[in-house]
């Protein structure tokens, strides 16, 4: 490898336990990996407030030192005495970073626990300890305040103040940052950061965290290729009845929602099923995932208002191992993403599993949904919140076996090469670079 930085002791602070939430398992834990295959000494603290179980453990995998804080006092995550725990857990976890003797610290997520610490390490730095400090790089994936997860939890108007206050202050405090989407980028601009500070870090994927996920590829020496014989999308997929079968599900084909139920009403997917079958009568609607506000119920009464039980099959939330071979039932897949602040700012590892999967994927074209699909190259791409776009897009996939085998496999190759994490880590060190000179100034 030719080397465009010096190797640097880089600690990266999770926001949060790496299960059940996903950024500590699928953004920073990778990057970490990539940093050291790149020459770095790499530590991962992990403050795990929303899961304490996982508290304690300290290990290296992969060339990365993970250490998991004890929780202070196992409080649960909807406890009031966070508001105590989570100070005490950042000190603590400010202390663990200091001591890993860290040229940077990269702070994932500007809110609670990590929030909570880069405040920490910014007081440890205006009394003078350590006398040279790290630079502090910032994080951020989604748009946490107001307009952004501020309105999807259910938090009392103190909290989303404070959230507000701490996504501002963090990200102007950084000595750089890096953003998941290209509208926090403009986010970053907007609270005071200077252009150079700001690297564009969409969410990869390290094959390494999917074993068996992808099918073998002709002369392919990619880590993790030990799924099944790649079949094109859209052909016929020898072996999926028993699966099939155990979903409940008959013949027809299969049009897949993969899904937290966030980015859109239940209303609308219905909507654009019931458009799909008009042309296609027995299409089905296959929905992977499980909302956090049990939002798949509400799906489910509607599909049964509408007389579409039979044509509506909720799988829920399923244990990663078994996710391919029911993702992989699919003929085509829609990404339903309203086009508002929230979804715009966000970047999906499920539709970037798709892609990888090979899977023809139907997406509205909002936030970064548009760069991960090439239009009628690597996907297709509709106004968002066009229902009638979506379904003509699925109903062409649906009759056209040549498109669905063209979009799964460019889809699959783009995944693959453009969004591993050894290719996207580069953004990372150079965030690290402008963050060094910033704070030596």
């Amino acid at each position: 490898m030719t080397r465009t930085v010096p190797r640097l002791r880089v600690t990266l602070v999770a926001p949060f336990a790496r299960q059940p939430k996903a950024t500590s398992s699928a953004r920073t834990i990778p990057l970490a990996r990539a940093l050291a295959s790149r020459g770095h000494t790499v530590t991962v603290i992990i403050p795990p407030y929303d899961n304490p179980a996982e508290g304690g453990r300290d290990e290296i995998t992969d060339g990365v030192r993970i250490q998991s804080m004890r929780v202070p006092g196992h409080v649960s995550e909807a406890s009031p005495l966070q508001a105590l725990a989570q100070p005490i857990l950042a000190l603590q976890t400010a202390r663990a970073a200091i001591a890993s003797l860290p040229d940077v610290v990269h702070l994932f997520k500007p809110k609670a626990v990590t929030g909570l610490t880069h405040l920490a390490l910014r007081g440890r730095q205006w009394v003078g300890y350590p006398a040279r400090p790290p630079a502090i790089v910032v994080d951020t994936d989604d748009w946490e305040g107001d307009g952004g997860w501020n309105d999807y939890e259910a938090y009392p108007w103190w909290q989303r103040q404070i959230v507000n206050v701490q996504e501002r202050w963090g990200i102007a405090n950084a000595d750089a940052v890096t953003v998941a989407s290209r509208t926090l980028q403009a986010q970053a601009w907007s609270f005071g950061q200077p252009t150079h500070s700001v690297e564009y870090l969409p969410n990869g994927l390290d094959d390494r965290d999917y074993p068996n996920w992808w099918p073998r590829e002709a002369n392919s020496d990619q880590v993790g290729q030990g799924g099944p014989e790649y079949v094109p999308g859209g052909a016929a997929k020898p072996g999926s009845e028993p699966i099939r079968a155990r979903l409940g599900i008959g013949p027809g084909p299969i049009v897949l929602l993969y899904t937290r139920f966030f980015e859109f009403s239940p209303s609308r997917a219905l909507e654009t099923l019931i458009a799909i079958r008009k042309d296609v009568p027995d299409a089905m609607l296959l929905v992977v995932g499980a909302g956090k506000f049990n939002q798949e119920r509400d799906l489910a009464t509607e599909a049964r208002s509408r007389g579409l039980t039979g044509a509506v099959h909720l799988a829920g939330w399923q244990r990663p191992d078994a996710l391919p071979e029911i993702l992989s039932l699919a003929d085509v897949a829609i990404a339903l993403a309203d086009d508002n602040l929230a979804n715009r700012a966000k970047c999906s590892v499920k539709l970037l599993q798709l892609l990888r999967l090979g899977i023809p994927v139907i997406a509205d074209a909002t936030g970064e949904q548009s760069n991960y699909i090439v239009p009628s190259v690597s996907g297709i791409l509709v106004a968002p919140g066009n229902t009638d776009a979506m379904a003509k897009a699925v109903i062409r996939c649906l009759t056209e076996p040549d498109l669905r085998q063209s979009l799964g496999e460019q889809a699959r190759n783009r995944a693959r090469d453009q969004f591993g994490w050894d290719t996207l880590a580069p953004a990372a060190e150079r965030a690290y670079l402008a963050a060094l000179a910033r704070r030596d100034r």
